[in-house]
């Protein structure tokens, strides 16, 4: 039934604003039930401050990441510095190698390994790195590298990239893991790499549960308002005869 909203808005309400109104609403209703029952699943979102793309929303998790190529060139201290509130990340914190392995998951990469051209997670592979951003490249191959908030030692976090590179000379990607899993390693806190940029996440914000049962209120109170007005200016002549209602 939301699907007609539009046609009964456009024959039967002339008002601008009460149209707008029912429209936004009715449409944010679609995307919150559709948001409700989508498995986990990763979108493309624009961020005001840094573009169109910029974010990779992951419904699973309920992060959205910052594409990897916004932060490269900043350190370890230097991204974090700039998550501090006013800074050019102010809202963002470092994702652990624990998320980024998650990420993975959502991408559908099985894991932390090494993957052959030839192999069935070459796709997912390459799909996660155009969402996040390639931060470098080799014999035109994309690459994802990525500082981590994990930290390893005293003075370095650990890394995180999918690494193209030549195993025995099979062409293939390096999915990187958590610390102590091959392959991966740490780059020291000050060291400033522009072929890495940080893992950073916020929060996607999630509409509470009353949240739905309001919002459908509000959407019920619409229709009765448009319903009222299409009563008193003559629906029945206004409205094509493919609407029960208006018959």
């Amino acid at each position: 039934m939301l699907r007609r909203l539009p046609l009964i808005i456009d024959d039967c309400v002339e008002d601008p604003m009460t149209k707008a109104t029912f429209s936004i609403l009715s449409i944010t209703l679609v995307l919150l039930l559709s948001k409700a029952v989508t498995s986990a699943a990763l979108v493309a979102a624009d961020d005001p401050r840094y573009g169109a793309g910029t974010l990779t929303l992951d419904t699973s998790s309920g992060l959205a990441w910052l594409d990897l190529p916004v932060s490269s060139g900043f350190s370890y201290l230097q991204a974090l510095a700039a998550t501090q509130p006013g800074g050019t990340f102010d809202g963002f914190r470092f994702a652990t190698a624990q998320e980024v392995v998650a990420l993975y998951a959502s991408a559908g990469i099985p894991g932390p390994d090494w993957y052959p051209e030839s192999a069935s997670s070459l796709q997912p592979i390459l799909s996660l790195i155009s969402l996040v951003g390639a931060t470098a490249s080799q014999d035109d191959h994309p690459e994802a590298h990525g500082i981590s908030g994990t930290a390893y030692g005293n003075d370095s976090h650990w890394a995180v990239a999918l690494d193209f590179l030549y195993a025995t000379g099979v062409p293939g990607y390096d999915v990187n893991g958590l610390p102590g899993q091959q392959p991966g390693f740490a780059i020291g806190d000050t060291t400033s790499l522009t072929v890495y940029g940080n893992w950073l996440v916020e929060p996607i914000p999630e509409p509470s549960p009353w949240g739905f049962g309001v919002l459908a209120v509000l959407v019920f109170w619409a229709r009765r308002l448009v319903a009222r007005r299409r009563d008193m200016s003559g629906c029945l002549e206004a409205c094509p005869a493919h609407i029960p209602h208006c018959r």
